[in-house]
């Protein structure tokens, strides 16, 4: 089994980790999705993490206008991770992001999410190319609306780390294309839509129940359930691990 070195970068700890108490990275729900893809791919990841701060918070690197006049939104951060791994000699990168910023209102037609997934992706591409190092492969991993949906896709992963699948609150058929008022509760809000689910377990929503849900979803329910934004990262994903550089 081949392995490969990755750095990835993620917006919070309820997607790609935290450091616990003692500065020791914890992995969260996507650097589980990860693993499962590359165990699917045959390959084995060795991973490294940035953290937010350096991309994008209080002490995050500064660009010129000059620097920066190609790429837009989602895709600056995606610049600073592409030179911060540069600098360190990394040659393959995953940057995590989501789409919910963007207001989708009650439209939630497969053309338009679709619309404004390729939008965000586009920007963040942009920010991982690089034209000097031909060794470096950059690549966006992008949740359509956010976590969430991925996590909302597969009822077996309910079963087996619940014990039964939900009944109560039942999973959305088209996990990325659900929206709506987040003040509402009743909405199908990503965010309120989990809640509503796991509240039939007696549980809330966390970077720790998300774990485990990722741990038991599948990957062929996500390329199913997900075909917008998951089926396009495992194609880039795959293309990642077999470059050479």
């Amino acid at each position: 089994m081949d392995k490969i070195k990755l750095l990835v970068y993620g917006e919070g700890p309820t997607d790609y980790g935290w450091r616990d108490a003692s500065g020791e990275w914890r992995a969260g729900p996507i650097i589980y999705l990860l693993q499962k893809c590359a165990a699917e791919l045959q390959t084995e990841l060795e991973i490294d993490y940035v953290d937010r701060s350096v991309i994008d918070g209080k002490k995050r690197m500064k660009f010129g206008m000059r620097r920066t006049r190609n790429v837009n939104g989602k895709g600056i951060p995606a610049l600073r991770f592409t030179v911060y791994a540069l600098d360190r000699g990394y040659t393959r990168g995953i940057f995590y992001c989501d789409t919910d910023k963007v207001e989708y209102g009650k439209n939630t037609r497969e053309s338009d999410c679709k619309k404004h997934f390729e939008k965000i992706y586009e920007d963040v591409l942009q920010g991982l190319q690089d034209d000097i190092s031909k060794k470096w492969i950059g690549i966006p991993m992008i949740a359509l609306k956010m976590i969430e949906c991925w996590l909302l896709a597969d009822q077996d992963a309910y079963q087996n780390y619940f014990g039964s699948r939900p009944e109560k609150a039942l999973l959305p058929k088209r996990p990325e294309l659900i929206w709506g008022e987040k003040k509402e509760p009743k909405s199908d809000y990503p965010k309120n839509v989990m809640t509503r689910v796991l509240k039939q377990y007696h549980k809330e929503p966390g970077r720790e129940v998300f774990i485990e849900i990722a741990k038991a979803t599948q990957v062929r329910v996500l390329l199913e359930k997900c075909p917008i934004s998951f089926s396009k990262f495992y194609e880039d994903f795959e293309r990642l691990l077999l470059a050479e550089t």
